[in-house]
């Protein structure tokens, strides 16, 4: 006697096979389809299973499949009982089936099953792989070919999904999953099939589904983005489809995976809340404008440098701001802004002129408006700006001191040496960093030597003149002496920007040495040194740090041949 399994949704059909095994001796439990075989399965391990292909929930085809991959129903013979054997003749044949009896007459039919049985009892089953018991007494249905090529096509569908997509009973015993509802589970499907879907969540999400699904109806209910609900760790939404078909009711699930939207959402907040922390930190002036120069976005500093409220500014014309004169009643035609410029024909404007504070009082500032370009549309412009009333006042005293080097144009030693003393302590007060670099013109005994005085003069000046270009009209450039040279850099984009710094200084020495036929090669030994305000230190041991660096610069590209020209 052996335990046998029988799979068959048509009433007559599974009668007539359990009263027919019951005669041969055999307990059999029947099952209506695929899904209560799983049941089933969890609790006895029959020795064989009759299965159809055809069924509704988890048909024969899927019942095979879950089967052969559960290593504890290994020895379980498995036969197939189907009508759509010559249609669907190669799939069956790839199942795993231990055995095949088409679907005709039952009096034939009895007689396969019992040859099966005796096989099995023999050890012989192997004999009957490959073989459809039973073909003789069918014709091929050129309907059923289509219906199957249908189902076929719809499975590849189905699995290319992108969206999970799971079918699942009233009471939430899962039937079918698609290849992207497995992956979101991070479930194999045999483990999936017959469990239930409620089972996937987990405390207050579960009673939340339950509630939701209490009482389905024909209306889709729909958990959305604005509380999407927790699945293996990932953070879903879902639309459920309640549905019915002639015999039965059930729902289908359609879910998304929302864990890369909502991470990517949360790191631009992350990313907009840092931009807005550094705007709000930078000590200069800085505002966002719109093409119409109106003003969308202003930081602390700019509001305390024109001493108005944020809502006062923010829609407000930027121009007619900045740029109206009490006396004057009025400021300047908005065509002559260059600050407005810069968002109407995309060039950056970079100067100095003077702004007016809400209180009348005017203020020299130095500014950079750069425009803002999306897809080739410009959208506006920012404005950065810094008030430089009392660099303004010290330049004005250097000039009387006449603290410039003769010949360059740059302040000498004694000038720098007071200027940077002075921003030193600015720097202090404010709590800022200030970087310092350090240049020597490499080789200049030799042009003197070999060129002459004049050229060597010649190429100080040129020396001087591209510093100039290369840092930023608000950088302190000086000559300390004979081929010596110094910048302190006092705006804050400089610091941590060394490497860009140096870049760009050594892609204006390369520029300049390709654009003229020169006698000589313009190269420098560069040093940087940085003042830091949590660890201030004296101008002098600022500089000697930058010029340790450059000295170490120079011995790392110093030419082979000591005595003849630096190379070309």
């Amino acid at each position: 006697m052996k335990t046998i399994l029988v799979v068959d949704n048509h009433p007559v059909v599974l009668k007539l096979l359990v009263e027919f095994l019951k005669k041969q001796g055999h307990e059999v439990i029947p099952a209506e389809d695929g899904l209560v075989a799983l049941e089933i399965l969890k609790k006895v391990k029959p020795d064989i299973v009759f299965t159809d292909l055809i069924m509704p929930n988890i048909n024969g085809e899927k019942l095979c499949q879950v089967i052969r991959s559960r290593t504890e129903l290994k020895q379980l013979h498995i036969i197939i009982y189907s009508a759509t054997v010559l249609e669907d003749e190669t799939n069956i044949l790839r199942l795993g089936a231990d055995a095949c009896i088409a679907k005709g007459p039952f009096k034939n039919t009895e007689a396969h099953i019992a040859k099966v049985i005796e096989h099995i009892d023999n050890g012989t089953l192997h004999e009957l792989q490959g073989r459809i018991l039973g073909a003789e007494d069918l014709y091929k249905r050129h309907i059923t070919t289509e219906l199957l090529f249908s189902k076929r096509h719809y499975e590849i569908i189905f699995n290319s999904m992108p969206e999970g997509v799971m079918e699942f009973t009233l009471d939430g015993t899962i039937f079918h999953a698609n290849a992207a509802a497995l992956a979101l589970c991070d479930l194999r499907e045999e483990h999936l099939l017959a469990s239930s879907f409620f089972d996937l969540f987990s405390g207050k999400d579960r009673e939340r589904l339950r509630t939701l699904l209490h009482t389905p109806g024909q209306t889709p209910l729909i958990i959305d983005e604005t509380a999407p609900i927790l699945l293996n760790g990932k953070m879903v939404t879902i639309h459920f489809l309640p549905s019915n078909d002639e015999s039965h009711a059930f729902i289908i699930a359609i879910m998304r995976d929302l864990t890369e939207k909502i991470t990517a959402t949360q790191e631009v907040e992350l990313l907009r809340r840092q931009q807005e922390r550094i705007l709000n930190a930078v000590g200069e002036g800085i505002v966002g404008l719109d093409s119409q120069n109106r003003v969308t976005f202003v930081n602390p500093a700019a509001l305390a440098m024109l001493g108005y409220e944020q809502h006062e500014l923010i829609g407000g014309n930027l121009h007619e701001i900045i740029h109206f004169h009490r006396q004057d009643r009025a400021a300047y035609p908005l065509e002559e802004c260059s600050i407005y410029a810069a968002s109407q024909d995309g060039i950056v404007r970079k100067g100095t002129e003077t702004f007016w504070r809400k209180d009348g009082a005017g203020f020299p500032v130095r500014y950079t408006s750069t425009p803002i370009v999306e897809d080739y549309e410009l959208l506006g412009a920012v404005v950065a700006f810094a008030d430089i009333t009392e660099r303004r006042k010290m330049e004005e005293k250097l000039r009387e001191s006449a603290l410039t080097d003769e010949l360059t144009g740059l302040l000498n030693r004694r000038g720098f040496m007071t200027l940077a003393d002075k921003l030193i302590k600015i720097s202090a007060r404010d709590k800022t960093d200030l970087l310092l670099v350090y240049a020597d013109f490499d080789q200049m005994k030799w042009i003197n030597d070999s060129l002459g005085h004049t050229v060597g003069d010649q190429a100080l000046v040129e020396t001087a003149t591209l510093l100039g270009d290369t840092f930023r009209l608000a950088d302190v450039v000086a000559r300390l002496g004979g081929d010596e040279f110094v910048i302190l850099c006092t705006d804050n984009s400089a610091l941590g920007n060394e490497e860009t710094i140096l870049r760009r200084l050594n892609e204006n020495i390369e520029k300049a040495n390709r654009l003229t036929p020169r006698q000589y090669p313009l190269s420098l030994s560069v040093g940087v040194g940085r003042y830091e305000h949590l660890a201030p230190c004296s101008i002098d041991e600022l500089i000697r740090r930058a010029d340790q660096a450059m000295y170490e610069n120079k011995e790392e590209k110093k030419a082979p041949r000591q005595d003849g020209p630096p190379p070309k």
